[in-house]
């Protein structure tokens, strides 16, 4: 790569800022690119079969053994530019013939073309990391630099490939390696808006206080493009927000300068700053008073929150007349959401309002408004009456309240992280050779080998075995540990709601006529009566009922999804090449609302974590090669939907009705390898070793599979399906590890 040998304020290659008082950079970012790196092309007079260049570009390793059993050539050949034909196939990952050209011979340190790099460095700017790490297994020195100065981490930074990134660092080269002007990593990731690479970055320890040649520090380039998230990133890390480059320019002064002053600003607000870069608030104190664990006092105030809100509404129904009640009532509960919201303020880090418990503190307070009438009012008037119902009702309310504590507190099955950088380069030389390594396979945030059914929940920031749903309502995953308490937790809330409604009956019919009140103007009297005699109750009551709306449906589908050995993930998304029904549901904000409602209960597919993201390794993939093209041809059907087909797509009813039919039974199954038909499982959902009443603090995820114990930590291997006509049956192994049936062999 070229850049002149004068200095500037910026990286060489980072783009001029126009009106801007920096210094202007020497070279445009376009340069820094693979094609200042190809020096020559391939020389032209030769035959197709006598030239090894273009050979190994095509990655003919036939021909090219062919050409060098002959003598006629040698793999060490260069051109005049120092470019030989592993250069060649590396930059075209054409790894059969990289390895070959090595076993012959050829010098995996020779630097060619105009910016004088090895073919690892061609390599890694393409992010072709398989082709690097066959490099590097066989001598390539990870420190050497371009005439640029550019190491191999820097030319790998440029391209923001992160499996790359982890796969280099796991090499021992220094994170906070420099170029000739001083820039690292970090300040290249954060200057090509690279967020991700940020993040990995500073969780590897790079220096978040480094400066360049001009002072410039990480956020300095930050700002230079104006990238939100690499600038809220690098504030979240500590990075200084007043420091001043060698022309005493602070990160503001050249927000202001670029004209990226309105995300500037946007990212200090998210983390708890004004304009001017100071706390609005005095760290580690709340309303001026200081606290220990600032997070845990915030939890617990948007968790009980919500029962003062409900409380207050409900009150402004009960004193004021309707016609001003309702307004009352919704200006009350705006006003106090408004705090709620205002109480973000005082978080450290990204601020929203689903990173907090209050959902799950809606449920609490509803629970807890329910419990008071029920054991002051309700209990005393109707047990006489119908005690069999109040015993039910305090049964199954007790339940639920039990399951949904421990829906919250207990692990819902985080896949254990590795203790050392020497056991997570293990696992990802151990992927390298299994041609896994993939972000199907290996989760970056984690660092961890992905196991089938896995999924990483941005929510938890965790990876989750047997990941079902993030449920907001319990402010916690739905995973393999904890997912029979969650559908407890379903099952008794929506029976303890058809035994209160009896009861609430049952108890204004006991309760005293309504004599002397004032005549209802708008309600007949069977309605009326109530609201005057116990409004509380009343409006409490309704509140509660309104919640079987969406615990129905949810209840209905995990019904159905435990019929099918399914987790709501797999069921919304389907697998890689059967899922092209469920994508629909993204397409419509309205279809998309209702549908992660009725399958997690939650407003939103990224609330509930159902949208696709770091998953684990896809089950079917072993049998969908033969599927694929015709998946892609089938998807052309949604052109002929019909007025009523995109009605119910539009509402979200699409995914009830796909969910719980059983339409496309057949491709389903295929899609499918760890359904064992109804009650099989069924059994292996409720017969599980674990305990049933809580979780297990102890041991990892395991599980019963046909009947057999599984460990969903260590689950790497399709299981087999299960035939329904003749043929061999299916045998499974121990501790998560599987034999696979011969047409189920993937082809590498």
């Amino acid at each position: 790569m070229r850049h002149d040998n004068q200095r500037s304020n910026a990286p060489p290659g980072f783009p001029t800022p126009s009106k801007s008082s920096v210094a202007p950079p020497t070279v445009d970012m376009d340069t820094v690119e693979l094609r200042d790196m190809m020096a020559s092309s391939p020389p032209p007079e030769l035959e197709l079969k006598d030239d090894i260049i273009k050979l190994s570009m095509m990655g003919d390793e036939v021909a090219v053994k062919a050409l060098l059993d002959r003598g006629e050539i040698t793999a060490r050949w260069t051109d005049a530019d120092g470019i030989g034909p592993l250069h060649w196939a590396a930059i075209n990952n054409r790894y059969a013939v990289c390895k070959l050209l090595i076993e012959r011979g050829a010098d995996v340190n020779a630097k060619g073309g105009e910016s004088v790099s090895t073919p690892a460095m061609w390599a890694a700017q393409r992010g072709h990391y398989y082709t690097v790490n066959l490099l590097l297994r066989n001598g390539a020195d990870p420190l050497l630099a371009d005439s640029s100065g550019y190491n191999i981490l820097h030319l790998a930074t440029f391209d923001g490939n992160l499996l790359l990134l982890v796969l280099l660092l796991h090499q021992g080269i220094p994170v906070d390696s420099r170029d000739p002007l001083m820039h690292t990593s970090l300040m290249w990731a954060a200057y090509k808006g690279y967020a991700s690479s940020v993040d990995l970055f500073l969780r590897w320890g790079a220096d978040i206080h480094a400066v360049d040649d001009n002072g410039f520090t990480a956020l300095h380039w930050a700002i230079v493009r104006g990238n939100f998230g690499c600038i809220q990133k690098l504030i979240e890390y500590g990075s200084d927000r007043f420091v001043k480059n060698n022309d005493g320019k602070t990160p503001a002064l050249v927000a202001e300068e670029l004209k990226t002053q309105r995300v500037w600003w946007d990212a200090l607000e998210e983390c708890g700053y004004d304009r001017d870069g100071n706390p609005l608030h005095p760290t580690g104190t709340i309303l001026g008073v200081r606290v220990q664990d600032k997070t845990a006092v915030l939890h617990k105030f948007f968790f009980c929150w919500p029962t003062v809100v409900v409380w207050a509404v409900t009150m402004c129904l009960v004193q004021l007349p309707w016609f001003l009640g309702i307004p009352a009532a919704g200006a009350v509960g705006a006003g106090l959401h408004w705090v709620a919201d205002r109480a973000l303020d005082y978080g450290d880090g990204e601020k929203a309002m689903y990173k907090t418990p209050y959902l799950a503190g809606i449920f609490g307070a509803t629970a807890f408004w329910i419990a008071e009438r029920w054991i002051f009012h309700i209990l005393p008037n109707t047990f006489g009456t119908v005690p069999f119902s109040n015993i039910f009702f305090g049964i199954f309310f007790g339940f639920c309240v039990y399951f949904y504590i421990v829906c919250m507190l207990y692990d819902p099955g985080y896949i254990p992280k590795l203790s050392s950088v020497t056991e997570q380069k293990a696992v990802i030389e151990e992927l390298l050779t299994l041609w896994k390594y993939d972000s199907e396979n290996f989760c970056v945030q984690c660092m961890v080998r992905m196991p089938l059914r896995a999924k990483h929940c941005k929510r938890c920031a965790r990876c989750v075995a047997k990941h079902d749903h993030h449920c907001p309502w319990v402010f916690n995953c739905i995973g393999v540990k904890n997912h029979r308490q969650f559908f407890l937790f379903v099952l008794c809330l929506e029976l303890g709601i058809f035994i209160l409604v009896n009861l609430v009956i049952t108890h204004f019919t006991l309760l005293p006529p309504t004599t002397g009140y004032p005549v209802c103007a708008l309600l007949a009297e069977p309605f009326c009566s109530p609201i005057l005699q116990d409004p509380f109750t009343v409006y409490i009551s309704l509140w509660g009922c309104l919640q079987t709306t969406w615990v129905t449906m949810l209840l209905v589908v995990q019904l159905v999804q435990i019929a099918r050995a399914q987790t709501t993930y797999e069921s919304m998304h389907g697998s890689r090449h059967h899922g092209h029904a469920h994508a629909s549901f993204n397409e419509h904000k309205v279809a998309a609302t209702i549908a992660s409602t009725i399958a997690a209960g939650s407003s939103s597919m990224d609330g509930a974590q159902l949208t696709p993201g770091h998953r684990g390794p896809d089950p079917a993939t072993a049998h969908g090669h033969a599927h694929h093209g015709h998946g892609h041809g089938r998807g052309g059907a949604h052109s002929h939907d019909t007025c009523w087909t995109k009605v119910k797509k539009a509402l979200g009813v699409g995914a009830f009705v796909n969910i719980t039919s059983d339409r496309g039974g057949a491709a389903r199954a295929r899609g499918n390898p760890f359904s064992r038909g109804v009650i099989t499982n069924c059994r292996d959902f409720w017969c599980d070793p674990a305990p049933l009443l809580r979780p297990s603090r102890e041991g990892g995820g395991e599980a019963l599979l046909g009947g057999g114990v599984v460990d969903y930590f260590n689950m790497y291997e399709t299981p087999p399906r299960m035939r329904m006509r003749g043929g061999a049956g299916a045998g499974g192994g121990a501790g998560g590890r599987y034999q696979r049936l011969a047409e189920e062999e993937e082809e590498v």
